[in-house]
């Protein structure tokens, strides 16, 4: 079995065939590794674009490609064929930084390729996760770009170059070295069958209705957060910012605070987050937050 940390440059640009953007892979760059994390071969490709035949300057700022770069890669067939070929016949896990990368690269295959699945994709990790869960910000709710993670662990990512597809491959590789547990990993990773492939396809959405059926009515009735008392609604629930927001005051507290009920749904789970955040009317001055969640 072979690991591969793989990692994918792209140019978001309009198709008019898809009827709206796409991000369309312009380098693939990636490392095997062997079961003892050791480097066997590297791949490294650029692909001519067949949507837009110019980068967007933030794209041509990040991994220093010209547009000239671009107009002499390979197609992406042909990038997908040696990719695959390079590859060889081993059971394999794919590991990228996020799944933004993978949910790029089968929407490709799926958009210029007409594959609804990766026949070379065997097992899935999402390397963030699995190295932000080392980390101090395991538990924090956002997701650690791959510089800061290294720095957390201990890597200065300026040993190496940023933004080029087989570059990042390689710090990626070396955050996995850094905490590799082959049991821990084995349970991270995710067999690419089509649930895998429905959860990837899958775009995660706030309810924004407070009549849907998903939303709970009993999340709506509101105490004082913190002496449990009851309190009077000043202000209506409303919608603002992907949450339902209402104002109450606490007459034995003498205090007011926001209520904000967020709901999303996701592939398997409905999160929702109740956050209070207190009112206080200072004169002449900033007013203060204090801000308490509920997951």
């Amino acid at each position: 079995m072979q690991y591969i940390v793989m990692d994918l440059e792209w140019n978001t640009a309009y198709s008019k065939k898809l009827g709206g953007f796409i991000n369309e892979i312009i380098e693939i760059g990636a490392l095997a590794l062997d079961e003892q994390l050791q480097e066997t071969k590297t791949f490294s490709v650029i692909i001519r674009s067949q949507v837009s035949k110019r980068l967007q300057s933030r794209v041509k700022s990040l991994t220093h490609l010209t547009n000239a770069d671009i107009s002499h890669g390979v197609t992406f067939r042909e990038a997908v064929e040696r990719f695959t070929a390079w590859l060889g016949d081993e059971d394999n896990t794919f590991l990228t930084w996020g799944d933004g990368d993978i949910r790029t690269l089968v929407k490709n295959c799926a958009c210029f390729l007409e594959l609804p699945e990766i026949p070379f994709l065997h097992h899935y990790v999402d390397l963030q996760k699995y190295c932000q869960s080392f980390t101090d910000a395991a538990n924090s709710g956002q997701q650690l770009g791959l510089s800061a993670a290294a720095v957390k662990l201990g890597i200065d990512p300026d040993v190496y170059p940023h933004h080029r597809a087989l570059d990042d491959s390689r710090l990626a590789a070396a955050c996995l070295l850094c905490v590799f547990d082959q049991k821990r990993l084995s349970q991270a990773a995710h067999w690419c069958d089509k649930p895998f492939y429905e959860r990837l396809s899958f775009h995660p959405y706030y309810i924004s209705d407070i009549n849907s059926p998903l939303v709970d009515a009993d999340a709506f009735r509101c105490v004082c957060d913190v002496c449990g008392g009851k309190v009077k609604k000043e202000k209506n629930w409303k919608y603002s910012n992907h949450a339902f927001r209402a104002v109450f005051y606490c007459q034995k507290c003498d205090r007011r605070f926001r209520v904000s009920i967020q709901y999303k749904q996701l592939y398997d789970r409905l999160d929702v987050r109740k956050t209070y955040t207190e009112i206080t009317n200072a004169p002449e001055s900033i007013p203060v937050k204090a801000e308490k969640s509920e997951a």
